[in-house]
């Protein structure tokens, strides 16, 4: 069998190399070596003020030197042609940060296009949100403030859900984005934007039908026909709530999930469940739900009727989404794949939260709920 020839060009990979023919401090060199201060790495001016006020590097001295963290020392090593302070400086860095590669990379990804990112530990005014802050590229970081917290995850880390949304409502409080930078085992980098949102539709939930159409509903699904995985209500009249069941053999199909809504929610003949209690809070906002197995989710969730428009969201519970980022950027990749938002639902004691995760990328950067 010959293999099919390939009709478009791969995308290339970055690789960044290390001169250390330039490493360790040599007085002839016009850029110097940083120098060890601490937990950080110096540098003097006139270098200095050039690194801090044109690309926000480092963190300012009053004697004008600025001081970096070991990923800004690798970024400036790259792309400011400043020299490692000596040829074993990365191995022994990364006794002291095993992340140390990660973090680099995402700063080099990151900075891609005059994007600004800081590491959060050099601006206190950041109230350390999150790894690191960012200005967009045509803002002054020295007089604007920053418009997104950034944090940096592998695709192994294991997800803390709670967190992560307590990250996101901070974000959002300080008029901030939270933007999450995801590398994987590649060392290739995948930018999100993680947001609350407020999904909305225009269905008629069960407290906006008259007593008239609540009663017969009631009747009908009383005489109900148990079905394996449902139930079956055959009904001459109109169906009085279309949030519910698929009208099918003239008559309404109800999933067996709709019956025990009704049964919990409805008629209150048992205590809710945490699937019944947010099938009430969607369903309470004018949606309508349809099973989201062919996506990888829970449900597919429609703003109005399924026979004039697609579902804008996949919704999956907290208790089923995945533990680690690499089982969440999956299900983003396939949401978008198919022009869908994937939203995970996550319980506190307000209420529900819909924390929306989509694919990012520098000026592109707004969306719509």
């Amino acid at each position: 069998m010959v293999r099919q020839r390939r009709k478009f060009k791969p995308r290339a990979r970055t690789s960044r190399n290390l001169d250390l023919e330039s490493a360790d401090s040599d007085e002839k060199l016009k850029i110097q070596a940083p120098i060890e201060d601490g937990r950080f790495w110096k540098i003097p001016p006139p270098l200095s003020i050039r690194l801090y006020e044109k690309s926000a590097l480092g963190h300012r001295h009053e004697d004008g030197s600025i001081t970096l963290t070991a990923s800004e020392v690798l970024f400036c090593h790259w792309h400011r042609h400043v020299p490692l302070p000596n040829k074993g400086w990365l191995e022994s860095e990364l006794l002291k940060n095993p992340r140390l590669i990660y973090e680099a990379i995402i700063m080099d990804v990151g900075r891609n296009g005059g994007e600004m990112i800081v590491p959060s530990i050099h601006r206190p005014e950041s109230e350390q949100l999150a790894w690191g802050i960012r200005w967009h590229r045509d803002r002054n970081h020295q007089k604007e403030r920053y418009q997104s917290s950034v944090a940096i995850a592998t695709t192994h880390d294991r997800l803390e859900w709670e967190k992560l949304l307590d990250w996101c409502r901070k974000s959002n409080g300080l008029d901030v984005d939270a933007e999450l930078f995801v590398i994987d085992d590649e060392l290739d980098v995948t930018m999100y934007k993680i947001d609350l949102i407020h999904p909305k539709g225009d269905l008629l939930c069960w407290n906006d039908l008259s007593q008239h159409e609540k009663d017969t509903f009631l009747e009908n699904w009383n005489n109900k026909t148990p079905t394996e995985s449902g139930s079956y209500v055959r009904h001459s009249d109109t169906w009085s709530w279309d949030q519910i069941g698929i009208e099918h053999m003239s008559g309404r199909v109800l999933r067996q999930e709709e019956d025990t809504y009704i049964q919990q929610m409805i008629t209150q003949e048992k205590e809710p469940s945490s699937d019944s209690l947010l099938m009430h809070d969607l369903l309470g906002r004018g949606l309508l739900l349809r099973p989201g197995f062919k996506y990888g989710c829970r449900w597919r969730v429609y703003d109005g009727d399924l026979n004039e428009s697609h579902a804008p969201w996949l919704i999956q519970p907290k208790k089923e989404a995945s533990s680690t980022w690499e089982g969440v950027c999956l299900s983003v990749r396939l949401a978008e794949g198919v022009h869908k938002q994937w939203i995970c639902a996550i319980p506190d004691d307000l209420g529900w939260n819909y924390l929306r995760i989509q694919r990012w990328l520098p000026g592109k950067n707004s969306s719509s709920e």
